[in-house]
């Protein structure tokens, strides 16, 4: 089963982009050359709509632009809302402020992609990627692990490396204990960062702006595009690094699959992952 699996991985038949003609396989969900979805891709999820939507998205290259830096200034403004909730539970500032953060961004980032994409689209989840996967179940699973293997090993490297080099300024800042809420409570921890992140943030990064991007520059440039736009937006010197090659590997993992969920599973589980290990004091 498992020599099955890998030659599925490997191997996949021949099929020809109806766009631009170039030569792709099965287990490919859109062209390399062009970005348009194939085959795979089309009939990966039963739908009434044009196959036209699921080979380009109903934004432009000037919504995508225009939504990041709304994106930017609502991330901008939250600055001066969130002091004042945090003060509201002192004994919990840190945590109590990070859940609602969270939260408010998650919100930020629906906004922006609803109005700067999602309200043209005829069949919204369809757009942005909430589909089943165009991969078997076996297949998706094994690729969803991988990502999340590549993105820690990654971030580990990276750490031990800029650690060696005495590079302080680019040391990834530890995740402090006190933004998880104690006691039972970690469970509101986990529900905001474990599943509500990893869902707003796939939607706006891989959803919306590389969605946007495959059809225009093709999947390699839109990959590498979209993950370099996701580490700037951590806005933190120490995390741009690591954060872009989790958003390469997440990139690559929506291509593969042709859908949204396999990269929310691999970046809730990386998350969880994190979370658990401040928790236990690793």
């Amino acid at each position: 089963m498992l020599y099955r699996l890998f030659a599925t991985l490997m191997t996949s038949p021949e099929y020809y982009c109806p766009s631009c003609g170039r030569v792709s396989s099965e287990s490919e969900l859109f062209c390399t050359g062009c970005g348009a979805a194939l085959p795979a891709a089309q009939n990966s999820v039963a739908t009434a709509q044009p196959d036209a939507e699921a080979a380009q998205p109903p934004w432009t290259l000037w919504d995508i632009t225009a939504g990041l830096f709304l994106f930017l200034g609502l991330l901008f403004a939250l600055y001066f809302v969130l002091p004042a909730i945090g003060a509201l539970y002192p004994a919990g500032e840190a945590a109590l402020d990070t859940w609602v953060a969270v939260h408010l961004l998650a919100a930020c980032a629906f906004f922006v992609v609803w109005v700067m994409g999602l309200r043209r689209a005829a069949s919204p989840f369809r757009a942005i990627g909430l589909t089943r996967p165009g991969t078997s179940l076996p297949v998706t699973a094994l690729l969803a692990v991988a990502a999340l293997a590549f993105s820690i090993l990654a971030s580990f490297v990276y750490g031990f490396v800029v650690d060696r080099l005495g590079i302080e300024v680019l040391q990834p800042p530890e995740i402090e204990a006190d933004v998880i809420f104690p006691g039972i409570g970690i469970l509101l921890t986990m529900q905001a960062l474990a599943l509500v992140t990893p869902l707003s943030e796939e939607i706006m990064f891989r959803g919306f702006v590389l969605r946007g991007l495959l059809y225009r520059i093709g999947p390699g440039p839109a990959v590498v595009a979209t993950a370099l736009i996701f580490g700037a937006f951590h806005l933190d010197a120490g995390t741009i690094i690591p954060i872009f090659f989790t958003g390469l590997a997440l990139g690559w993992l929506y291509v593969r699959t042709g859908s949204l969920w396999p990269c929310i599973a691999a970046h809730a589980g990386q998350n969880a992952i994190a979370l658990l290990a401040v928790r236990a004091g690793l």
